[in-house]
C-alpha cells in the first residue's frame, strides 16, 4: 500500500514539475501577454470599455500604441479630412485590432497600402477594440466613427462570439465599479495551450449524456446585437454612406463555424440586405488549413498570414464600393487608321530637357 501511495506521490510531483518546466518555456519562447495598462472603463460612454488615449504598451512583444482618440495607430492623432480624401473606417473586435501583431501587420494597414496604389487618396482608419460586440460597434459609429467624415464603413463582424453579452456585462459592471474575478488559472500558459481542453472535452462528454436543456425565451445576445446591426444599417442609409459587414472567421473550427455561426448570420444579412462579405467562405475554397494561422501557441487569434490574406480578399469587395471618379478610367482603344503610303517620317530632333 506505501509502495503505491508512493508512486501516486511520485507521479503527481513529477507531473507537476513538467508543467512547471512548460509553463517557464512557453513564458520565455512567447514572451508576456500584456505590458502595461491599455483599458479603461467608464460609464460615461456606451463602450464602457476604452483605450486609453496615446497609450504605449506591448502585447506578446509586439508595439501598441493609440492615438488620441484612443484607438490603435502608430500616428498621434487622425488628421482633418483633406480634399479629395476618400475615407474608409473600420469598427471590429479583437480580430481587427490585431493583438501580438505590429500595426503595420494588421490587415487594415496592409488593406490600405493595397489600395493607394491605384488610389491615392484613400485612407483606412481603425476603430477596433478588444472584447467589444456589435453594440459597442454601433456606439464607436455614433461617438467617435461619424465625426471623422467616412466615406465609406467596414464592420470587422466576428461572428463566433459578437452576438455574446458575458464580456459586454462584464465592461459595464466594471464601469460601475464592481469587481470581476476571473479563475486564476486563466492566467497559466499551459492551461491556455492545452489543459483547456479538458473542460471543453467533459462538457462535451456531459452534452452527451444529460438531455439538452431547452432555451427559456428569446436569445438577448442575438436580439440586442442584430439591433445594433440594423442600426448602424440604418445609420449609413440616412447619411447615404456604404456600409461593408466583414465576416471574419475563427482561426479553428472552419466547419463547425460554417454550420453553428455563420449560416445564421448570412441569412440575417440577406433579410436586411446587409451586403456581407462572407470571408470563411474563400479561406475554404483556398484550401487553408483549419487551425494554421493561429498567434501562436497559447492564443488563437490570427496571425501575419491570416491578415494578409484578408487583405488580399478585402481588395477587389473596396474596390467595387470606391466612386467611379476614385476609380482609374479605362482607357479607350487607339482609332484604327486607314493604311497610307508607306513613306521614310524625317528625323526628329529631340528637345534638351
Amino acid at each position: 500500500m506505501k509502495v503505491i501511495a508512493w508512486n501516486v506521490v511520485l507521479t503527481v510531483i513529477i507531473l507537476l514539475g513538467a508543467l512547471a518546466g512548460h509553463e517557464a518555456y512557453l513564458r520565455y519562447t512567447i514572451g508576456p501577454m500584456q505590458e502595461g495598462t491599455l483599458y479603461e472603463y467608464t460609464l460615461k460612454s456606451k463602450r464602457y470599455k476604452l483605450m486609453k488615449a496615446n497609450a504605449h504598451t506591448r502585447s506578446f512583444r509586439a508595439d501598441v500604441r493609440t492615438n488620441d482618440l484612443g484607438f490603435r495607430d502608430v500616428r498621434p492623432s487622425i488628421a482633418p479630412k483633406a480634399p479629395g480624401e476618400f475615407r474608409i473606417i473600420v469598427i471590429g473586435d479583437s480580430i481587427t485590432f490585431g493583438p501580438g501583431l505590429e500595426y503595420d501587420e494588421l490587415y487594415t494597414t496592409q488593406l490600405e497600402a493595397a489600395l493607394r496604389r491605384s488610389h491615392p487618396e484613400v485612407r483606412v482608419i481603425n476603430l477596433s477594440v478588444e472584447g467589444y460586440n456589435i453594440i459597442q460597434y454601433e456606439a464607436v459609429l455614433e461617438e467617435v466613427g461619424l465625426g471623422l467624415q467616412p466615406d465609406l464603413v467596414l464592420v470587422g463582424m466576428f461572428p463566433v462570439n459578437d452576438f455574446e453579452m458575458g464580456d459586454y456585462d462584464n465592461h459595464r459592471r466594471l464601469a460601475a465599479g464592481e469587481h470581476v474575478k476571473l479563475p486564476w488559472y486563466y492566467s497559466l500558459y499551459v492551461y491556455r495551450a492545452y489543459l483547456h481542453r479538458i473542460p471543453d472535452l467533459a462538457g462535451k462528454a456531459l452534452a452527451r449524456v444529460l438531455p439538452a436543456r431547452e432555451v427559456e425565451g428569446p436569445d438577448r445576445g442575438w436580439q440586442e446585437n442584430t439591433a445594433a446591426l440594423a442600426k448602424i444599417a440604418a445609420i449609413a442609409h440616412e447619411r447615404n454612406l456604404p456600409l461593408g459587414v466583414l465576416l471574419l472567421p475563427h482561426t479553428k473550427g472552419f466547419e463547425t463555424q460554417r454550420k453553428i455561426y455563420f449560416a445564421p448570420v448570412t441569412a440575417f444579412c440577406q433579410a436586411e440586405q446587409l451586403n456581407c462579405f462572407d470571408l470563411l467562405a474563400d479561406f475554404q475554397r483556398l484550401g487553408l488549413r483549419d487551425g494554421g494561422m493561429v498567434l501562436n501557441a497559447i492564443d488563437p487569434h490570427p496571425n501575419t498570414q491570416y491578415n494578409r490574406l484578408v487583405a488580399a480578399e478585402l481588395v477587389p469587395y473596396v474596390s467595387a464600393m470606391l466612386p467611379a471618379a476614385a476609380t482609374p478610367p479605362t482607357p479607350e482603344p487607339a482609332p484604327v487608321k486607314a493604311p497610307q503610303p508607306s513613306v521614310r517620317p524625317a528625323p526628329r530632333i529631340r528637345a534638351s530637357l
